[in-house]
Order: C-alpha cells, then structure tokens, then sequence
C-alpha cells in the first residue's frame, strides 16, 4: 500500500515537471497532419532552403564581425560590432529553428522544448529591429541629421528601447511555461510592439533618408559631379530597407487580424497556404533587410563619411543662405 502510495506521488511528480511541454504552441500553427501534404514540396523549400540561407548568412555575418574589429567601418567601432552582433544572433536563431523543429512541426523528429523554440523564433524579431535602430543612429550621427529633440534622440533612450523589447520577449516566453492562459495576450503584445517599433523606425529613416539624398543631390548639381560616395550609397540603400520594414509592419498586422485571427475565440488553426504564404514571406524579407544592413554597416570608415556628409550640410546651408 505505501509502495503503491510512493509510485502515485512520483507519477504525479512527473506530470508536474512535464506540463510545460503539454501547453499549446504560443504561435498559431496549421494543422500538420493536413497542411504538409496540401504543401508537397513547398513545405521543404520553405524549411530547408530558407533555413540552408539563414545558416550562410550566419556565417557571412561572423566573417564581418571579426573584420569589424580590423577595420574601419561606417560609423563608431561599437555600434559597428553590435549591429553585426545583433545580424548574426539573428541568422543563427533563424537557422537553428528552421533546421531543428521547424515551427514545433517535429519534422526532423527532434522536439525543442517550447519556451526554447519560442525564444529561438521570436529573439529574431527585436535582433532586426535593434540592428536597424542601432545603423538609424549611426546614420543621423554620421550625417549630423536632427530629426527630433536631443532628448529624443540620444544613445540612451535607444539602448533602453531596445532592452525592453528583448525583456518583452524572455518575459513573453515565460509566461508561455508558467501562464499559458495568458500566453495569447502577451504574444499580441510582442507582436504590436515590433509592428509600431518597425513602423516607427522606417517612417523616421525614410524622412531623413529623403532629406540627405536631396541635399546630395542639390550639391551634386551645383558641382556638376555625379561621383557617388558610400555615404550616399548608404542612405539609398538603407532607404529601401526601411521600405522592406514598412512592408514587414503591414505583413505582421496582416498575420493578427486574417491569419492568426486572434480576435476569434475559438481555436482553429490558421489556414495552412496563408500561413505558409506569411512565413515565407517574412523569412524573405528578414534576409534582405539583414543583408542590406550588414552591407550598410560595413562600408568604409566613418571619419571619412562623416567628412562627406558635414560637407554636403555646409554647401547646403551656404546654398540657402545665398538665395
């Protein structure tokens, strides 16, 4: 009877200890049993072939931030190391997920733990963001751009912004474990949170993307010279990322309101091509905004941009002073 006693209390031990992994995927998922075969070979291009890009990228990024401690780059060495950082923590998560367990889908047989899966999917989100609003900063100090009060803009407050997202997401991931009832709530806050972070982003470096590219211009005119530098290589670049960003915000509100539906009570997973289409697509868009900040941020030395740039203003001001 004690015997019997002891085993029911180590059974009920067990049960305790592995709950965590019997609570629902924090990201909606269609149904695999019905969505892997409607997909065919569309679901192993999507795993294997984004996941095989994200591992090269991985790699490409690790090259640039050893050659970041070398050499000169666009922009302070720090900013430089923790942007290329912040890309390579970006594709590896990535590849580790897409190769592994694929979004919970135990294709390759392996199960991640879900607070482990859900940390390597969402840490990718505040890594973009966070490397776009480090090379944004970059950007305005380098071209001595005031787009917003001093206070505003400053190192501190960005630091801070991009804390709190990653805190959002280690937050987020526990509730997962220890709330799952308000596991839902919290991954619609992370997910409002980078969609009106991303937008903001964008819409700020468009307007001073757009402002610098016509200064160039302006001088370029009245110099008769259409030599283009790397600092305008930059912000023309740069530009079409922040296009890329505004494209990602809208796909992501996209995603809450027709492909997750979270305004619906019920529980019925998402459509399995809507899903596929949005992930797809938002894996794409990841790997070309990485790779147009990774190019950004490794252009030449600063100093020399920053000399450029201080030259445009000057030539600019003096323009408008004389009219």
């Amino acid at each position: 009877m004690e015997m019997q006693t002891f085993r029911d209390n180590v059974t009920n031990d067990e049960d305790v200890l592995t709950m965590p992994e019997d609570v629902p995927y924090a990201e909606p998922v269609p149904d695999w049993e019905k969505a892997k075969p409607l997909w065919g070979i569309a679901w192993e291009v999507h795993w294997i072939g984004l996941g095989v890009a994200f591992g090269l990228l991985a790699v490409i990024f690790l090259v640039a931030l050893i050659q970041a401690k070398k050499k000169a780059r666009f922009g302070r060495k720090p900013y430089v190391l923790a942007i290329n950082a912040l890309l390579l923590t970006l594709a590896l998560s990535r590849a580790i997920y897409l190769l592994l367990d694929p979004y919970g889908s135990k294709q390759n047989g392996v199960k991640l733990k879900k607070w482990l899966a859900g940390l390597l999917y969402n840490i990718a989100f505040p890594c973009l963001t966070s490397a776009f609003c480090l090379i944004l900063y970059v950007f305005l100090g380098v071209a001595k751009l005031q787009l917003v009060s001093k206070r505003l803009q400053n190192a501190r407050l960005f630091v801070a912004i991009i804390s709190f997202h990653f805190t959002l997401i280690i937050i987020a991931e526990l509730c997962v474990i220890l709330a799952p009832e308000v596991a839902d709530i919290i991954l619609i806050f992370c997910h409002l949170f980078f969609i009106i972070w991303g937008f903001a982003l964008c819409v700020s470096f468009i307007y001073g993307g757009l402002k610098l590219i016509c200064s160039i211009n302006k001088v370029s005119k009245r110099l008769k010279t259409q030599r283009q530098t790397s600092s305008s290589k930059v912000a023309k670049i740069t530009l079409v990322t922040s296009f890329l960003g505004l494209a990602t915000s809208i796909l992501h509100t996209y995603s809450l309101l027709y492909v997750y539906r979270f305004y619906r009570a019920d529980q019925e997973p998402p459509d399995p091509w809507m899903w596929w289409v949005f992930h797809t697509c938002s894996r794409l868009l990841e790997i070309t905004m990485a790779c147009n900040i990774s190019y950004c941020i490794m252009q030449p030395s600063g100093n020399s941009a920053s000399k450029r740039f201080s030259t445009v203003q000057e030539m600019t001001s003096n323009s408008e002073d004389l009219v």
